[in-house]
């Protein structure tokens, strides 16, 4: 499948590249075997083991592979690290790219893997991580690379480590109109908590659509698509949206039982969704906690709001059938409370986890795909949470923002009617379905439930788009994800498929 890539855009974004001597190969690719790196992201310390990890998966880029950094035998502060640097780079790979690349003398698609990943270590560390001294941020990325690679990949990283050390300017406050309006400016570079960075030169793309992807960090053709879709200023807020640190929201069935624990001393504060609350206690042991009321359950407030729409219906029988680890699926057992519940996921791994979460339930039945035969034209509500493009939680899902495109949203598009087409028999006369995504694209969501009514004769009785909320320096409390969901039900005369 074809995949395009954000283009390059250097601090003078007008001049021609002169000739370059490539450090290594010049093919991008790493000289050194992968079981060499992979026995580093193992055993090493907090920083090898990020640099082996964006080793491996920068091979994929832009497709990076969902997962995180292994931190087994490690000090608790240390792998805190580990996963601070990690989820940090992650969320500003094509920033810090941007940054980095305006100051090589050479194109960044030729450098190494492993001399790529060290930029990206020390350019997070030295403009988007408080608390890290230069000397660290260089010289222990300086360092490695001379350990790991050769002395001359070295020489380079430090080189360009001290020019973008050299760009550090004065912090705007999360309030400052130009902190606010980060996107009309080349030099600034917007945080996660609202402030901004000024740079002491432009470095950013003179077009505008291209800045806003590298200052945000999104690949190009996702704001391009946005553009399209929503307009350029709910693309501004949507791109400034992702930056945010989203924070855990926990609700419970009755979620009365948790204002107790939102005190001045309590671990939760309100959030401004009723009956949801922020975890603000960042050592909360969350398994303990819920274990003491199994009816809590951790849950953004646009994820619940699927579910929540069912709440008028009555139904006897539930399919949940991509029901994942199973939030949903608890939700509707709460919401049902007389409904029975057959659930299950293609993943097998997903499925298992979701037996162990409800092992014992009275009313919730884990089954292979195939076990769901004997709900077969009996089913009264079908729960479809589909896959898709997950454009409404990117903040939490920072490597979908990189594969977006044309081809992959058309592919899921496909994916979610196929799933469709196979699961509608499932359902008796009077049954309905639920349609949700955690997308904010028509073309999976509307499009989608508009499709199913048309082509199985459905009546789309409700349908929602609910936006992200909050941007970098907002209250954790006015803080949520995006969501889709749309309710079908059966015509009295069902149209056939065409």
């Amino acid at each position: 499948m074809a995949r395009r890539t954000v283009r390059r855009g250097r601090g003078s974004s007008d001049r021609t590249p002169g000739p370059r001597k490539p450090a290594g190969r010049t093919d991008g690719r790493d000289s050194r075997p992968a079981d060499e790196f992979d026995g580093i992201e193992t055993t090493g310390d907090a920083r090898d083991r990020v640099h082996a990890r964006l080793v491996r998966i920068a091979r994929k880029y832009p497709d990076l592979p969902i997962g995180s950094v292994k931190t087994a035998g490690l000090s608790s502060r240390d792998a805190g690290f580990a996963r601070a640097l990690e989820q940090c780079i992650l969320q500003r790979w094509n920033t810090l790219q941007a940054i980095a690349d305006s100051k090589l003398d050479r194109d960044w698609r030729i450098l190494q893997g492993s001399v790529r990943a060290a930029l990206l270590i020390g350019t997070a560390e030295l403009l988007l991580m408080d608390g890290v001294p230069d000397h660290a941020a260089i010289n222990e990325t300086v360092n490695r690379v001379r350990r790991h690679v050769h002395g001359g990949a070295a020489g380079l990283v430090n080189a360009v480590l001290r020019r973008i050390a050299a760009l550090r300017g004065e912090i705007l406050p999360a309030n400052h109109p130009e902190a606010v309006d980060f996107h009309q400016r080349r030099d600034v570079l917007p945080l996660v908590d609202g402030r901004a960075l000024v740079l002491t030169e432009p470095v950013f793309a003179e077009d505008e659509v291209l800045r806003l992807c590298q200052q945000t960090s999104h690949g190009e053709p996702l704001v391009v698509h946005w553009i399209a879709a929503h307009g350029l200023a709910r693309t501004r807020e949507l791109c400034h949206h992702d930056l945010v640190r989203p924070p855990i929201c926990v609700t419970a069935t009755d979620p009365g039982t948790l204002e107790p624990l939102a005190g001045e001393e309590g671990p939760l504060a309100p959030h401004d969704r009723h009956g949801f609350f922020v975890v603000t206690d960042e050592h909360l042991d969350l398994g303990s906690f819920l274990r003491e009321d199994p009816s809590r359950r951790i849950q953004d407030p646009a994820s619940a709001e699927p579910v929540a729409a069912t709440a008028g219906l009555r139904p006897e029988l539930i399919v949940d059938y991509c029901a994942g680890r199973g939030t949903k699926t608890r939700q509707l057992a709460e919401t049902h409370p007389d409904a029975r519940i057959m659930a299950t996921d293609v993943d097998a791994t997903r499925r298992n986890d979701l037996r162990r979460a409800f092992e014992n339930h009275p009313r919730v039945e884990v089954v292979d795909p195939a076990g769901l035969a004997p709900a077969m034209g009996r089913t009264d509500l079908l729960v479809l949470d589909v896959p898709c493009s997950n454009t409404g939680v990117l903040a939490r899902r920072p490597e979908a923002r990189y594969r977006f495109d044309s081809d992959t949203l058309r592919s899921i598009a496909s994916l979610q009617k196929a799933i469709v087409r196979e699961t509608q028999p499932l359902l008796g006369p009077s049954g309905a379905i639920l349609f949700a995504t955690c997308s904010l694209e028509p073309v999976e969501n509307r499009r989608i439930a508009h499709w199913i009514g048309h082509h199985f004769g459905f009546d789309l009785k409700t349908e929602h788009q609910t936006f992200p909320s909050g941007i970098p320096g907002s209250r954790p409390r006015e803080i949520h994800d995006g969501s889709f969901h749309a309710i079908l039900t059966r015509e009295a005369a069902g149209a056939s498929e065409t």
